[in-house]
């Protein structure tokens, strides 16, 4: 399985204890230096089976990992 940092940072998200930690805050901020400058997420690396969906293309905003993105964010709140 290959390391992908949306998805680690958005499984421990979830975990009050994970987003307390060092680590996950280093991985967040680099998260966040994937947005563009409107917010949202663009897509560095999409999954072979997914690049030929609109919401998957490579180097172009996506506003499913935007919103996703978003609800990190909305659990860091809590």
């Amino acid at each position: 399985m290959r390391y992908n940092l949306f998805y680690y940072a958005h499984v421990l998200s979830f975990y009050a204890r994970a987003r307390k930690d060092d680590r996950y805050g280093e991985a967040l901020e680099m998260l966040k230096s994937k947005l563009d400058e409107r917010g949202r997420l663009v897509v560095e690396r999409p999954n072979r089976k997914l690049v030929k969906f609109l919401f998957c293309r490579k180097g172009k905003p996506s506003e499913m990992a935007t919103k996703r993105y978003q609800e990190i964010v909305t659990n860091m709140a809590s």
